[in-house]
């Protein structure tokens, strides 16, 4: 049980760091609530980002530790016992992501995002980016009106409440939006999936890395170009036969996966991480 909820809580902190980071810019243009009373912008923002810090910190440490066990060569029992011995660090855990949650939530947004269009972008491409800024700016018009109405001291009842809310809401007034954005999004999946993907220029090594380093970017960057080539092979074939092409080459090539993520768990207990550069 301590093992499923770890995993829930790491998946759910990059998700909710993301949306604290989002957020964070959001207080440049404070909107009128009840919280101001009690903490300015530039307090949130502190506070937001100190939970987030706590939240990281107590994250990484449980999964050095994890690593450590594996590391080492820990049994199934071992490990079993070190979930157990870590209970009260998963819920304390669980509550940073609690409260990281909450803070996020509270946070005023911000209604004036543009779209990124890129140059060669296609006509369903452009609609879809402009659209998506759209409702972008629609749900924290709606964030914000609800935040209005919010205590300073909101219980989780209230922030989940105001959050289904807000869903609701949006999800009722942009109805024909959200399934014209659907549409475009499956337009232009289907059309990635016809133009070839492009090959990545020769591997250039960090002078720095050492051999165990080499060894793995070495390993990643073969399968990654032998992976290229096999979807650039079947792009005239029918989806099924490109997936079973894939899931085929994935089998055959299990234990070279294997031995990168043993290459990636070794790195992360010997080596800094290191930034790789390509040649152009």
């Amino acid at each position: 049980m301590e093992r499923e909820i770890y995993n829930g809580l790491v998946c759910a902190g990059l998700f909710l760091l993301f949306i604290g980071i989002a957020e964070g810019q959001d207080v440049q243009q404070p909107q009128p609530s009840q919280q101001a009373a009690s903490s300015t912008p530039t307090q949130q923002v502190s506070q937001n980002q100190a939970l987030q810090n706590n939240f990281l910190q107590a994250r990484q440490a449980l999964l050095n530790s994890e690593i450590a066990q594996i590391t080492n060569g820990a049994t199934p029992a071992q490990l079993d016992a070190w979930f157990q011995q870590n209970a009260p660090q998963f819920a304390a855990l669980q509550q940073h992501v609690q409260a990281v949650a909450r803070a996020s939530a509270l946070q005023p947004m911000p209604t004036n995002r543009q779209p990124n269009i890129p140059a060669n972008a296609s006509q369903t491409l452009k609609d879809f980016l402009t659209t998506r800024a759209a409702l972008a700016n629609a749900l924290a018009q709606i964030h914000n009106q609800l935040l209005q109405s919010m205590p300073a001291n909101a219980s989780a009842d209230q922030v989940s409440q105001m959050q289904q809310n807000e869903m609701q809401t949006f999800e009722q007034q942009h109805a024909g939006d959200l399934q014209l954005q659907a549409q475009r999004a499956q337009v232009m999946a289907s059309q990635s999936a016809n133009q070839p993907v492009p090959v990545p220029p020769p591997l250039s090594i960090p002078a720095q890395a050492t051999p165990q380093m080499a060894a793995f970017l070495t390993t990643r960057d073969q399968l990654m170009r032998e992976q290229i080539q096999l979807q650039n092979q079947y792009l005239s074939a029918t989806p099924a036969v490109r997936e079973a092409a894939m899931q085929q080459w994935l089998q055959q090539n299990a234990s070279r996966f294997q031995q990168l993520q043993q290459q990636a768990q070794a790195l992360a207990q010997t080596t800094p991480t290191i930034t790789t550069t390509t040649t152009k």
